[in-house]
């Protein structure tokens, strides 16, 4: 695993690796800073050889009747949207536990209270996806994913869009459009759960 002191440093590295990074903070991507950023925030890791980014998410299964709760798009700060047909998901920060990173998700990405949230903790799958980054193309990553279903009160029945309410400066999203969709037209990472 790697730690850099800059991003200076980051740069330097995935130069050496041969990684192209010029791309990065356009269309859908993330930029250089902030693969900095959540090296240092500990919400992922870069292994040496070859380079991996690897990154535990938790991902929530909101249900309702045939539909489930998919994130369409993230509006970034800078005007840039980035869609992603995923159900919420959020990256585990270091010390939590899977279900503080699901509340945390639920309460940043949907301005959901926690006493609106009741987890399944017994629905509690894991799965494994290895793929080039849609964050960071070029850059391989594994994505250890923890699937939880849960029962949320309080959700709109049509399409909606929900500020983000993070305290974290790693994160560039500054708000989300949800919709209700068929399980079958998820695009799931790795596959469906």
């Amino acid at each position: 695993m790697n730690k850099f002191h800059s991003v200076h440093a980051l740069e330097a590295w995935l130069q050496l690796k041969g990684i192209r990074y010029d791309t990065w903070g356009k269309e859908n991507s993330k930029s250089l800073r902030n693969l900095w950023q959540e090296l240092e925030a500990g919400e992922v890791q870069l292994k040496e050889s070859p380079p991996l980014r690897v990154v535990e998410v938790v991902q929530i299964i909101i249900q309702r009747g045939n539909n489930i709760l998919v994130e369409a798009e993230q509006e970034f700060m800078n005007g840039q949207r980035r869609f992603r047909n995923q159900p919420p998901s959020e990256k585990v920060k270091p010390g939590e536990t899977i279900e503080e990173a699901a509340c945390r998700c639920l309460q940043e990405e949907l301005g959901i209270s926690p006493e609106a949230i009741a987890l399944n903790l017994a629905s509690h799958r894991q799965h494994q996806a290895n793929t080039n980054s849609i964050s960071y193309p070029g850059l391989p990553s594994q994505y250890n994913f923890h699937v939880l279903e849960a029962a949320v009160s309080g959700l709109p029945d049509c399409t909606f869009w929900r500020d983000n309410h993070t305290t974290d400066l790693v994160d560039p999203v500054k708000r989300h459009r949800w919709v209700w969709q068929p399980r079958e037209d998820v695009q799931f990472i790795g596959g469906d759960p």
